[in-house]
């Protein structure tokens, strides 16, 4: 089975050593994707909107859409983010629903970042 490794370039993947996402067989996965500036200055509204194309974006690179999504795990820095991230999730996800878990961190990188978003897909059509 080959291993597809899908770079975006950040000079912060050679630093620590990862990639932005991997494709293996008919399985991606994508690293915690947070925005990108201007958005990351923006409400987690935005900076969620803009992670999700991120993905989408990372996704079309690995073969693959976000009708592949199976699962996304969600950072926030901050409870009270919960309501505008879910809205730009459903806002791409609603039809697809795949599993998800919403989970409460102390900080994410950069430090501006208020929601992080991995996801894992599985292309099986």
């Amino acid at each position: 089975m080959s291993k597809q490794k899908i770079s975006s370039g950040y000079a912060f993947e050679d630093t620590y050593g990862y990639s932005r996402a991997v494709r293996v067989g008919n399985q991606v996965f994508i690293s915690g994707t947070t925005a990108r500036p201007p958005q990351l200055h923006g409400d987690a509204y935005q900076q969620a909107k803009a992670a999700l194309a991120i993905i989408a974006d990372t996704l079309a690179q690995a073969g693959a859409g976000v009708q592949h999504v199976v699962r996304t795990v969600v950072y926030v820095v901050d409870m009270a983010d919960t309501q505008n991230v879910a809205r730009a999730h459903s806002e791409v996800f609603d039809r697809i629903r795949p599993a998800s878990t919403l989970i409460q961190v102390g900080a994410l990188t950069p430090a501006s970042a208020r929601v992080e978003i991995e996801a894992m897909a599985i292309i099986c059509d």
